[in-house]
């Protein structure tokens, strides 16, 4: 059986897709604390993820319905670990308001056609970084957050970002182009020292800034 290369790398996207939510939630699982983590970011992602899934069968594109629909069972139960072990709950608006804008796009695709909803399925995953990246760049202490997910979520991009070209899903383009880019300002937070970090943003009542990785095992980008 021969196995064509854009099904190769739906394949291979579908694998990475849910192999990298599952470092955040293992984390969670690990320790008692969600300290930099978002609550928010967390059930946009979920909320896209209901909407990735949905379009994919509306498409009737598999290798955009399955990557979606396996990340889903970690990234909701991460959402509920989060919520419940102290979580950033800054912005929980957010989510609600993306719910909304999401059933209103997909109820004008008979009315406007399809763009509206493919532009902001492609552009969703900004509403999981952007709560992430402002709480991780926010938070001195980023211990809680599994540095391994958002790497593999560049290497998820990538592929999705290939399989858009050769299947020609916009959506797939646009989710590439904006998932690299606020993984990798979430990575650099992440790989900052603690330091550096007090200096941008200085500790409440001029405390020292001491740095996390001396106490926790891993900043890992491999956890």
């Amino acid at each position: 059986m021969t196995i064509s290369l854009a099904t190769a790398v739906g394949l291979a996207g579908t694998v990475l897709a849910f192999a990298y939510t599952v470092p955040q939630l293992r984390k969670l699982i690990r320790l008692r604390s969600a300290a930099g983590v978002s609550v928010a970011s967390l059930a946009n992602s979920t909320i896209s993820g209901v909407a990735w899934t949905a379009y994919g069968v509306v498409e009737h594109e598999i290798w955009v319905t399955l990557p979606a629909f396996f990340a889903l069972p970690a990234t909701a139960g991460a959402l509920v670990l989060a919520w419940f072990r102290g979580g950033s709950r800054d912005r929980l608006w957010l989510p609600v308001v993306w719910l909304v804008t999401i059933v209103t796009a997909t109820a004008l695709v008979p009315v406007v056609g399809a763009l509206p909803i493919t532009v902001l399925l492609g552009c969703s995953v900004a509403l999981m970084i952007a709560p992430a990246a402002i709480t991780a760049w926010r938070s001195h202490d980023v211990s809680a957050i599994a540095a391994s997910a958002w790497a593999m979520l560049i290497v998820d991009a990538l592929l999705a970002g290939a399989y858009g070209l050769m299947a020609q899903v916009d959506a797939n383009l646009l989710y590439a182009a904006v998932a690299i880019t606020g993984s990798l300002v979430i990575l650099v937070r992440i790989g900052m020292p603690a330091h550096v970090h007090a200096r941008l943003v200085p500790l409440p009542g001029g405390a020292v800034a001491v740095d996390p990785t001396l106490d926790r095992e891993d900043l890992d980008l491999v956890a």
